[in-house]
Parts: structure tokens; sequence; C-alpha cells
């Protein structure tokens, strides 16, 4: 953890020169709006019966207010994976998936640093709401406020079209409505999770 502070400071105060996105001091972004698409992977942890893995897709708009920061909007969608290991209530024969699905809705800001390399580094520093559903027993949830962060790097193949991947961490509360799977009605436990993601960004 050290070391990628170290890392980061470094990179932060870095001057740029990178053919395409930056000349000497600041970047030069072709535009002040940013549409982004990644595909990856998420894998949950907490929770009394799980949180949701599978693979993820999400979709990420941001608008530059100031040097090396954005105003940022990530939706996200997690597609639920994995083994069938619990009886469903009411049906012996059906097996549901412990985790379920995710739906995020995520705002906040994106820190991007720039480099001596048409390289980007971002940091996402957001706060958002998550909703939890085809789980098991029924056991759906909301997760609020879920807090969201990581760190990504973008290589701009064009000034205006970068690629590139990153790693994210979700945390929070998640508030449950009573299910067969629980007894004693509604309850809260924690919502945790882990992403990997490829995508491109376009500066618009």
């Amino acid at each position: 953890m050290r070391a990628l502070v170290v890392l980061l400071l470094i990179l932060g105060g870095a001057t740029a020169h990178a053919d395409g996105i930056q000349k000497d001091g600041p970047e030069e972004f072709p535009g002040k709006h940013e549409l982004s698409a990644s595909l990856g992977y998420q894998l949950g942890f907490g929770g009394k019966i799980g949180s949701p893995d599978g693979a993820r897709l999400t979709a990420e708009y941001a608008y530059r207010f100031h040097r090396i920061v954005w105003f940022d909007v990530q939706l996200g969608q997690v597609l639920g994976a994995g083994p069938r290991t619990d009886v469903c209530p009411g049906n012996s024969q059906q097996l549901c998936y412990r985790g379920g699905w995710a739906s995020e809705l995520a705002v906040g800001v994106k820190v991007k640093i720039p480099t001596k390399l048409p390289v980007i580094v971002e940091i996402p520093i957001l706060l958002g709401i998550v909703g939890l559903y085809d789980r098991a027993c029924g056991d759906d949830a909301v997760g609020i406020p879920v807090g969201r962060t990581g760190v990504g790097v973008k290589y701009f193949i064009k000034k205006w079209v970068g690629v590139g991947a990153g790693i994210n961490f979700d945390l929070g509360p998640a508030f449950h409505q009573s299910s067969a799977c629980k007894s004693g009605g509604n309850y809260t436990d924690l919502y945790g999770a882990f992403d990997f993601n490829i995508g491109a960004e376009f500066i618009l």
C-alpha cells in the first residue's frame, strides 16, 4: 500500500510530454466529456448468504471541471454466475444461485493523473446504490450507501481514444427484506465486491 501511494505521488508530479495526449504543461484533451464502456468480472464477499459473483458490464460518463478532476457517473450490471447449490423454497427440484444479480449506480469524481507516456492513471472516488436480486430464497436487498474506489490505467492510441484496464472495490451496508433464508424478518449485513475490467474511453 505504501509503495502504491509513493507511485501515485510520483505520477502526479510528472510533467507530461506524450504525443497525442499532452504537450508541455497540462493535458490537452480534445473535449470535456468522456464516455466509457468496460467488461470484466466481479467477485463478491461478505453477506450472510453471499454477494453476487459474475460478469460485470460498466458504462460511464465523466465531465472535466478541473485540470485532473472529472465529475463521474457509473452504471454497473453484474450477471450472476456460479454453482447452483441451494434448493429454492417451494420447489425442491430447482436449485438457486446464492449471490444473485446486481445493478449499481454510483456518482462522484475521478482523478486523471498524467504521466510522461501516453498513459493516464485514473482513480475513481464514488458513492452509490446497489440493488441485489434474483437471489436464493428471494433474499433481495439494497446496498446504500456503497463506496466505490479503485485504480485504472488508460493508454491513448489517439488523442481522443484510450484503452486499458482497472480494478475496483465496493463496500457498504446491505438492507435485506424478510425471506426464507433468514429468520427474524428484515436484516442488515455487509455488501462487498472486487472487480477487474478492461475497456475503452472516448473524449468528446
